[in-house]
């Protein structure tokens, strides 16, 4: 990373966990790979206060150790991917209790709060259990377990945990602790939590090197030096990708959809409410809707049906998979800008299919040179499957228009059957009606320029795909050309446009392409050329260099523009913490009486009039910075991850 990525990092770990942590991070990334003893050294710390100090980082996953097999000594290296997603906790809550409640919030923040916890340590956890011998369901709505014999004198008894970590109390494991499983199990089906190896306390260096030497180690005999190379570098990565596994979906496809959760009221109807299905009533029923309108506000959790997950699990914040999900809602945010909300919403619903069979961005750490990546499809979902998610009350017809094609209708003014689909909506349509209208929108979805889908049919079964990385390159360009007409106006953006599709062009060829005066079109590019957004080429045609016999011509690569947005992207985050920083400094005694335990809860009955206006301001001062660096963590997130 760039030298403003690591100061970011620094200040992150610094505002989140102290000084002592900013100090050892800091002479990690400025160092690299150190001992114990030079930590101790380069950063004029304690010993004890750097083993303590070691251990909890570790325990955050801010910092590699590797033990070395030769001289046995043990390294330490700043995670700096650890370190950023810091920032992103914020959104990674508010994404979980927007798709599973706010108890599911509740333990993602306090698995993110310890770096990585074992399922049975979450248990004992006061917050996570279910307080007077109440159950709540996913969506944080509490009711009494509907048992006859409860009484009262019964609500002060202790919820009695099992430390030996079967979780079980008198042979049955708690209504508390079923429904911490049960939400468990959603976010392990979702993937937005992962297992926790020994290997993940590694760098990608040092596991690529132990594979590769294990690969040598096992390789056979071969023909030619090429054949044994790609039979190591082809081991190289299935025991690079065995040492990294941490996936925990596997046999929890049936939690890989919404729980209970309200959805906005679409055209004047009530919102509906996904239903729970237990996993013993398979994952077909998991695609079907609820229309019972009594339907309670909650669902429960059986505690008969469903087995705990194993409690010597470790788990933590799986972050690249939520940036698929981040991802998929910066695509439906692009295309809601560019047409109907009905249609964005069919885009979200497929989207959210994709993205339960997704686990990561992109497979590669960096990102590739543009025309280098290679196409990455998603994967295929059918047209029946879509149809299956969307919601039934969505008005799929009244957003689309009617088809005015005379050889489609007969004299009935009704529409004919075309390819065995019926075309004639009513107020009752059948589901080969929402399917024909589902395909309707995938196919505005598909038109240029943006072309969010693409139909890729397997005999007489339609499927629909994303091509993600040209989404992906889409999304770069669409954020380059929005600062360049910022900063430089209309007729920059058209100048890198057209030397993004034509490729280098000479100052004569690029005037009669843009239709741009010189003198215009010189003072433009000089602009951009200074502040590195194009390039310039000369081409002599002798020995001599003569400026007369040269040619000059300019050029425009998106790859190098987007490295350095991104490093002034860190550079501008960087700069709003250290003044957030400096605000908080200057309000410190005051700042720190608004936080005391006794006036926290009561700050209208002991604050003055004038404290009161001042704690307006420094909150609203406050959520300024912080709003800034999240739009520009939006911005890093299109540049560097997606």
């Amino acid at each position: 990373m760039s030298q403003f990525a690591a100061e970011l990092c620094t200040l992150l770990v610094e505002d989140n966990f102290g000084d002592l942590f900013g100090r050892i991070f800091g002479t990690l990334v400025q160092y690299g790979r150190l001992t114990l003893p030079r930590i101790r050294e380069y950063g004029k710390i304690s010993h004890k206060q750097v083993l303590h100090a070691l251990a909890a980082m570790v325990q955050m996953h801010l910092v590699y150790h590797f033990t070395s097999s030769e001289d046995g000594m043990t390294y330490y290296e700043a995670n700096m991917d650890s370190a950023y997603y810091l920032i992103r906790t914020g959104k990674v809550l508010e994404v979980v209790e927007e798709r599973l409640g706010p108890y599911a919030a509740q333990v993602m923040s306090a698995i993110a709060y310890r770096g990585h916890v074992q399922i049975g340590d979450l248990e004992t956890l006061p917050e996570l259990q279910v307080q007077n011998h109440k159950d709540r369901s996913l969506n944080g709505t509490s009711h009494e377990i509907d048992n006859p014999d409860f009484k009262e004198e019964d609500e002060g008894e202790d919820v009695n945990i099992d430390v030996n970590g079967d979780g079980l109390t008198n042979g049955n494991h708690t209504a508390s602790n079923g429904r911490l499983h049960a939400t468990l199990k959603y976010l392990a089906g979702h993937g937005y939590i992962c297992r926790v190896r020994e290997t993940h306390f590694q760098s990608l260096a040092d596991n690529t090197l132990e594979a590769e030497r294990e690969a040598q180690m096992s390789g056979g005999p071969s023909e030619t030096k090429k054949q044994k190379a790609n039979e190591i570098e082809d081991k190289k990565r299935e025991l690079l990708a065995k040492r990294l596994d941490s996936d925990l979906t596997r046999g929890l496809s049936s939690y890989a959809t919404q729980p209970v959760k309200t959805r906005s009221e679409t055209n004047g109807h009530p919102a509906k409410r996904r239903r729970i299905e237990s996993p013993g009533d398979g994952i077909e029923n998991n695609d079907s809707w609820d229309e019972d309108e009594d339907q309670p506000e909650h669902d429960s959790y059986d505690l008969d049906e469903d087995e705990p997950m194993e409690f010597s699990i470790v788990v933590r914040v799986n972050y690249p998979k939520l940036d698929v999900v981040f991802r998929n809602r910066r695509l439906v945010e692009l295309a809601a800008q560019s047409i109907s909300p009905t249609t964005a919403q069919v885009y979200e619903t497929l989207l959210r299919l994709i993205e339960y069979r997704t686990q990561r961005c992109r497979d590669t750490a960096e990102l590739p040179r543009e025309g280098e990546e290679g196409e990455t499809f998603s994967v295929s979902i059918t047209m029946q499957r879509l149809v299956n998610e969307i919601d039934p009350h969505l008005d799929l017809v009244g957003s689309i228009g009617p088809n005015t094609n005379p050889q489609l209708t007969n004299k009935n003014n009704k529409r004919v059957l075309t390819n065995g689909v019926n075309d004639d909506y009513d107020d009752h349509g059948t589901k080969t009606t929402k399917a024909h209208d589902v395909d309707q929108h995938l196919e505005l979805l598909a038109q240029p320029p943006y072309k969010f889908c693409t139909r890729h049919s397997q005999g007489s079964v339609p499927n629909w795909i994303v091509e993600y990385r040209r989404l992906a390159r889409e999304l770069r360009h669409f954020e380059i050309e929005r600062i360049v007409g910022i900063k430089f106006g209309r007729i920059a953006l058209r100048l890198i446009r057209i030397l993004l599709a034509k490729g280098k062009l000479d100052e004569k060829r690029l005037q009669e392409l843009s239709l741009v005066s010189q003198k215009d079109l010189r003072q433009v590019l000089a602009q951009m050329q200074e502040n590195g957004y194009v390039d310039l080429q000369e081409i002599p045609k002798d020995a001599q260099r003569v400026p007369a016999r040269t040619v000059f011509l300019w050029s425009y690569d998106p790859d190098r523009v987007g490295r350095n947005l991104l490093h002034d992207t860190y550079k501008a985050m960087s700069r709003c913490l250290q003044r957030l920083r400096f605000e908080r400094s200057r309000l410190k005694d005051f700042l720190d009486k608004t936080e005391r335990l006794d006036l926290k809860e009561n700050l209208d009955k002991y604050l003055s009039d004038a404290e009161k206006k001042a704690l307006h301001e420094w909150r609203e001062k406050e959520a300024l910075i912080l709003g800034e660096v999240l739009r520009l963590d939006d911005l890093v997130a299109v540049l560097r991850d997606y």
